[in-house]
This record gives C-alpha cells, structure tokens and sequence, in this order.
C-alpha cells in the first residue's frame, strides 16, 4: 500500500506539471472506486488547480474556479493505485486506468488495479471532514514535539506498532516504515505503547522522521504496483533493515529476522535488538 513517502514522491512529481494549470477535461471510465466518481467531472472541468498538498496518506488537489471559489478533490491511492504524466497525445488506456485529467499539453491519469483507491470533492475545507478530520500530526512537522509525541503515543494500550499504523498518534506511517522505525529505535512491535519510556518515544519519533526521509529520497517503495509520476521504481525497500527479510541476518547483530502478524499485516523485526 503507498505509504506517505510514495504520496509525497507523487505530490512532488506532479506539481510542476499541473500547479497553476487548468483542467480542460476530466475522462472517468469506472463508475466508481471505493466511493462514487459521479460529479466529480463537474467538480474539475475548467478549474486551475492551486496547488498540490499532502495530509498522511491523502494528496489534496486545492482547485479554484472563475470566480476564485476553492474546492478540493481529495484522493488515495489505496493498496495499488498510482498516478502517472503523460504527454498528449497519451496512450490508449488499458483496463485498470480509470480517471484522466487532461491539460492542454499532458493528462495525469490514475491507475488502480484493485480498485481501493479513492477520489472525493470537498467544497470546504476537507481537513474539518472524515477521513482527514480523524488523522493525527504529520510526523515531519516540526510542530510536533518529542514531548507532544510521547503524550499521544503512551496514551495507548495496543501494541506500537498498531498504534503507529492506525493513524491518530502520528499520520501516514504504515506497515513498512512502522517496522523499519522500530528497528531503528529498538522497539520491539508488540511491546505495549503505553509501556514505552519517553526517552524511547523521542528516539522512536527521530527514527520515524529518519526512516520517512530516507524514502522520499529514496523515490519512495516499490513492491508490486507503485512507480512515480513518470514510470520510475522506488528504492526504498533494498535498504530496508527488517521489512521482508524474514530468516536473513540482522544487519546490526547476525540474528535471524522474524515476522509476526499484526492487526492482519506482516511485521517484521530482530527479536535480540528489538526490546
């Protein structure tokens, strides 16, 4: 599933190719994705699209119209959608590319094998709305203090590593880089979050910041489905420490890594590093 790195790898590709840019037609070939895309044609058609920002796991298009009115078209990605650019004239589409937006030189067209992403219109802020409405601090916020983190975290009696996941302690840190940040601040996944030190909840915060920085850089994390606006696999994964790597050697120590399930998602981790 894209994860916040691969959104804001898509936020930054796609930015100079459609911010201040407006749509001239949107083509929608499903009835729907995990909501309805019916009026979401009328929604766009004619707006220029602001600017390209990104809560969590969530890229929100911020459009205006002719008479300077703001809307906002929120969309996800699910577990395997992506958006690509593609110059006109674009290619046929194929049975999975399911929305284009066009621009007078190029479309950006969505992409979504199993159908789990999503694309909804917001007349206000979407942020005051479920499912934003529910999300917790960006992680690379400064904002977010050691102190704040440690407070929202410990206030939680279900294993971190689901607590990490679900999105309300910090937004946008899913499976993989909720297993790589824990290795990197030597929790272990199950241990319960409110069991966690505040020294170790600042080290676990710096390692999430770490980890998530990392894989922007690295163009985010390529699995089966994600690839960047313009085709490009994300690298992140090659380095990871644990994620995928049950039975090798622990990077840090030689021990065999191991993988439990949690909350009906793989977790990986060194059980002699990770306490």
């Amino acid at each position: 599933m894209p994860e916040l790195p691969e959104v804001e790898v898509t936020r930054m590709g796609l930015a100079p190719s459609v911010e201040g840019r407006r749509i001239e037609d949107v083509r929608i070939r499903t009835p729907r994705l995990r909501s309805p895309l019916a009026g979401l044609r009328e929604h766009l058609c004619g707006r220029i699209v602001e600017r390209l920002e990104r809560r969590g796991k969530y890229l929100i298009w911020r459009c205006r119209d002719e008479c300077a009115c703001t809307g906002f078209l929120v969309t996800h990605l699910g577990m395997s959608g992506r958006w690509r650019i593609w110059p006109l004239p674009a290619p046929e589409p194929g049975p999975h590319d399911h929305v284009d937006l066009v621009f007078s030189d190029c479309l950006v067209r969505l992409t979504d094998a199993r159908r789990f992403g999503d694309m909804r219109w917001f007349d206000d802020d979407p942020g005051r709305h479920p499912p934003l409405n529910a999300l917790g601090p960006e992680p690379l916020d400064a904002a977010l203090t050691p102190g704040a983190f440690a407070r929202r975290l410990r206030a939680h009696r279900a294993p971190v590593k689901e607590v990490l996941m679900a999105g309300r302690v910090i937004a946008g840190c899913g499976n993989i880089y909720a297993c790589e940040s824990l290795f990197e601040a030597g929790i272990h996944p199950a241990r319960a979050a409110s069991r966690i030190s505040e020294a170790r909840c600042e080290r676990l915060l710096a390692a999430v910041r770490a980890v998530l920085e990392r894989a922007i850089a690295a163009g985010g994390s390529t699995l089966r489905d994600f690839h960047g606006v313009s085709g490009e696999n994300g690298y992140f994964a090659l380095e990871a420490g644990v994620y995928g790597r049950e039975g090798r050697p622990c990077p840090r120590c030689g021990a065999p890594i191991a993988r439990i399930v949690q909350a009906g998602r793989s977790t990986y981790y060194c059980p002699h590093c990770q306490r």
